[in-house]
């Protein structure tokens, strides 16, 4: 897909904006705390409908305004198309040519960013919700209506959770919430397992070409008991089973601490953990190799390539893997949108187009 106009007003520090990025690599260079990352920001929520910075809508609405919207001028599928979102305190609209829409809706089939930031490069010795989140944003860039099964799972799993800090729960009340945190659990399992199928020989294949011949792997991790499950029905039964078996655990401490919330993303090198044994140099190109895996995943997936959005990660790569990432973003023939403090961060880019980023303002150079 392509991205051909950006609109937003009211958004955070940035002036009122309308922005035309080029059909391949656009360049937005600035002095941090100028902007860069809040239109990039504006542009993964016009495509995404939600922040990759924050849950808060009023968050993204700038000091001393009502509220903010954000429109992007897109083609996909060779259509033109016009999302937009309207934020206001507590509230925010999506649409679509003009109808609402919502996130999951099926006619945003192909409409979708791939953000890599620096962030990313700390992947594998994060928290594992970090990697699930990671993971979470590639299974919603293939399939949008991923994001409603998620949203079903977290308000069982909330309302489990109030039912557990109210302490003495009637167990027939409690089972029933089991019964729904399984079905909707073993969805997202099912869908993590999958992707991760989906992703594990692209990155096997990546990192070979950016970096060496050792061998990477990764591993959607669950407790053994749903480790052993296969079929989706096997997996309900499993996380059925183990809600059941850890209910005291639970009434005690007032959570519930089984099922895919608390699962992980295993990345290895040579056979072992990347965050116990890999150095700096290969966990970097190992997030490198991984973020690539996932844009050709959803360019074969989707038929176009999404917008890959690069916040400040040359910066934080040498050029070496500069030269790796880029190289592989030109044979993949995607839109993209970075962000540098210093231009000669970047090597040469073919038909880029340049803007400076000042105080929430663009100019084009």
């Amino acid at each position: 897909m392509i991205l051909r106009e950006l609109r937003a007003r009211g958004w955070r520090n940035l002036a009122a904006l309308a922005f035309r990025p080029g059909p391949g690599a656009t360049v937005l260079c600035g002095q941090n705390g100028q902007g860069k990352t809040n239109i990039l920001e504006a542009a993964y929520t016009a495509l995404c409908f939600r922040s990759f910075r924050t849950n808060s809508l009023s968050d993204l609405i700038a000091w001393g305004v009502e509220g903010a919207t954000v429109e992007a001028e897109i083609t996909v599928r060779t259509l033109d198309r016009t999302l937009k979102i309207q934020i206001s305190q507590g509230h925010k609209s999506t649409l679509l040519d003009g109808k609402a829409v919502r996130r999951d809706s099926t006619a945003l089939l192909g409409v979708g960013a791939v953000l890599f930031g620096p962030e990313d490069l700390r992947l594998p010795k994060a928290a594992a919700a970090e990697r699930r989140r990671f993971l979470d944003r590639a299974v919603f860039g293939a399939y949008r209506p991923y994001f409603r099964e998620v949203l079903i799972f977290e308000r069982v799993l909330k309302s489990r959770n109030v039912l557990l800090r109210r302490g003495s729960v009637e167990a027939t009340l409690l089972a029933s919430y089991d019964e729904k945190l399984a079905e909707a659990g073993a969805r997202i399992v099912i869908r993590r397992r999958e992707t991760v199928r989906s992703l594990l020989p692209r990155l096997e294949a990546t990192y070979r070409r950016i970096h060496s011949e050792a061998a990477v792997g990764m591993r959607y991790t669950s407790n053994p008991r749903v480790q052993a499950a296969d079929s989706e029905g096997e997996v309900v039964v499993a996380l059925r089973e183990g809600l059941l078996a850890n209910r005291e655990a639970d009434e005690r401490r007032g959570f519930t601490g089984f099922g895919p919330q608390t699962d992980d993303l295993e990345l290895e090198l040579a056979g072992h953990l990347a965050r116990e044994h890999a150095s700096q140099g290969q966990l970097r190109s190992l997030v490198l190799a991984l973020k690539l895996a996932e844009l050709e995943y959803l360019r074969e997936v989707l038929g176009e390539a999404p917008v890959l959005l690069l916040d400040d990660v040359a910066s934080e790569l040498d050029e070496e893997r500069r030269r790796s990432l880029f190289d592989a973003v030109a044979a993949l023939s995607c839109q993209s949108l970075i962000t540098v403090t210093e231009r000669d961060h970047l090597p040469p880019l073919p038909g880029c187009v340049d803007y400076q980023v000042s105080e929430g303002a663009l100019k084009r150079f």
